[in-house]
């Protein structure tokens, strides 16, 4: 019985060197994260004084509105975003797929 010897080159597509896995890093802006654990933080303790407000004039204990309060963080980094599209296209005069790189 005669085995057959089969080569496989690599620039023919059959066959590809393995990579090497290579952790990606990533920056961290210590600025940013200090900034959403404060407004972590002010949520909770906002949160807590509006609940023990709403138990002293409803007499029971129950959430309504105060339960926002926890979503600060979030409402923070949509109005903030928002505020910066607009102030980036009044500054652009609204101008679709804008670069500053471009000459006009």
């Amino acid at each position: 019985m005669t085995q057959k010897i089969i080569t496989i080159t690599v620039g023919a597509g059959q066959a590809r060197p393995r990579r090497r896995r290579t952790r990606r890093r990533f920056r961290v802006n210590l600025w940013t994260v200090a900034k959403y654990a404060a407004l972590t933080v002010a949520g909770i303790l906002l949160f807590r004084a509006g609940a023990a407000y709403a138990f002293r004039c409803r007499g029971y204990a129950a959430v309504g509105g105060e339960i926002f309060a926890l979503f600060l963080p979030a409402i923070y980094y949509a109005v903030s975003t928002t505020a910066r599209d607009v102030i980036e296209d009044l500054k652009n005069g609204f101008k679709p797929n804008f670069k500053e790189d471009e000459e006009q």
